[in-house]
């Protein structure tokens, strides 16, 4: 059969078949052959997981180190320092050890652990070391800065006149404190009206409730309390 008469049988085939499909149009399971189902092809495997990147072990003396300033301003009042402080390693516990070998309490004996109290921007500092309680401030753990820690001492402290007498040559911590002054200047309803006053209560709140906002809403309610009771 060559190709014109093909044609020619081929179309004669259309002629028989209706043009359009009516809408109620169904076919024969029968005379339609099966379909072969359609599979979607397999996915690749995921990729294998990154392996997690691993922090080197610092090798010793390459960890970064601040100065640290710690500062009580009363009872008692005293200033120093302690430079090359490891911000990794050094941990709120070392400051107030630090704390503790240069007070007594009005017994001569050492101070409880549990009684002082490290501030950081007036508020009772979170976190193990220095690096946790800095964490927000990326600045400060670059190493090579100055940052100042407030010293609260619950029930008072003394400093004696010769502490650091018995730090070795090598320690290297430079103190600056005075030494305990008599009880002059104003006392009774003068010292309440002062806003030191108010904030070294708000600074107790702050410490026994461990809530800043408490603390705040506490101190306007006893200021506006003894306001109205002039």
């Amino acid at each position: 059969m060559n190709e014109v008469s093909f044609v020619k049988t081929f179309l004669s085939a259309l002629d028989s078949r209706p043009i359009k499909l009516r809408s109620d149009h169904v076919f024969d399971p029968e005379q339609v052959g099966l379909r072969v189902p359609y599979t979607l092809p397999r996915l690749h495997s995921p990729h294998p997981e990154m392996p997690k990147k691993t922090k080197a072990p610092l090798a010793p003396g390459s960890s970064k180190s601040i100065t640290v300033h710690l500062k009580s301003p009363r009872n008692p009042s005293f200033e120093f320092s302690l430079p090359n402080t490891a911000l990794a390693t050094t941990s709120v516990q070392d400051l107030k050890d630090a704390v503790r070998q240069r007070v007594v309490d009005a017994q001569g004996n050492k101070v409880s652990l549990d009684k002082i109290k490290i501030l950081y921007k007036r508020r009772p500092v979170t976190g193990k070391t220095i690096a946790e309680v800095l964490s927000d401030e990326p600045g400060m753990l670059s190493g090579g800065k100055e940052v100042e820690f407030g010293v609260m001492i619950m029930g008072g402290a003394q400093v004696p006149p010769n502490a650091g007498a018995g730090e070795g040559a090598g320690a290297e911590q430079r103190e600056s404190y005075a030494p305990p002054k008599p009880a002059v200047g104003p006392s009774g309803e003068s010292v309440v009206a002062t806003e030191a006053f108010w904030d070294d209560l708000q600074g107790f709140l702050e410490q026994r409730l461990k809530d800043y906002d408490e603390a705040k809403k506490l101190r306007v309610l006893f200021k506006e309390a003894w306001r109205s009771s002039l």
